[in-house]
């Protein structure tokens, strides 16, 4: 399974209830075989979030309902690296 990297704008004006609202509605329409893994706020209205899929476009259909209010600003596929490989 591939692992993705998503960065997403949160506008300024969005409500934690919007948020939340939209993230319940990603969690009902994801696709066999994809998992939401974790995500990270920053202060600069960024989010950061981890995922499991078959392939980008399957994200990208996952996230569609929500993308008005967090839009997809990049995707990268990515493969884990662990720090303990360089000790």
């Amino acid at each position: 399974m591939a692992r993705f990297i998503l960065i997403h704008g949160i506008p300024a004006q969005a409500t934690q209830k919007e948020i939340i609202d939209s993230a319940r509605q990603v969690v009902a329409s994801l696709a066999p075989g994809t998992e939401w893994l974790n995500s990270w706020f920053s202060r600069e209205e960024k989010l950061f979030c981890e995922w499991e899929a078959p392939n980008a476009d399957v994200i990208r259909a996952s996230l569609e309902p929500v993308v008005h209010l967090c839009p997809i600003q990049a995707l990268y596929e990515v493969e884990w690296i662990d720090p303990q490989w360089y000790e």
